[in-house]
Formats: C-alpha cells, structure tokens, sequence
C-alpha cells in the first residue's frame, strides 16, 4: 500500500501481514526491494516504510521499518 501527502510531496508505504518473524521479515524484505525501485525525484521524500500486523506490540525494526499493529492506528 503507498499512501501520499495532498501535495504529492511525501510518501509512505505499508506492507499488511498477520504477524509473526517470519512474515514481519518478509514484509520488510518486500518494502526495501520496493524502495530499491522507487524513483524519489519523481515520487517525492520518503516519509516511513512499516509492516501492519494483525496484533501484538509495535516496535521498530533493526533497518528503519516500523511495525506496527493494526489496533494502534487510528481513524
């Protein structure tokens, strides 16, 4: 998922997974290939890279990546 500001100026990405090492370093591995393919002239500054997890406690992760549970983001 790729979010972005009004201004088209900032951008975020978001990789959804149930939760668990395993698939929370599959989502990170997914969201650096992305990075590694993103052309930041073109999209913009780079706001946060994050993992969504269906629950648990939100931490960040060694390379930057937040992960973060569904239950802690708001409307």
């Amino acid at each position: 998922m790729i979010l972005t500001s009004l201004d088209d100026r900032e951008w975020a990405a978001a990789e959804v997974k149930l939760g668990g090492t395993e698939l929370i370093e599959e989502g990170a591995a997914s969201l650096r290939r992305l990075l590694d393919r993103v052309d930041t002239a073109q999209m913009g500054e780079l706001r946060k890279l994050m993992v969504i997890t269906a629950g648990g406690r939100g931490f960040e992760h060694p390379d930057g990546i937040s992960v973060v549970p569904i239950t802690a983001l708001g409307p």
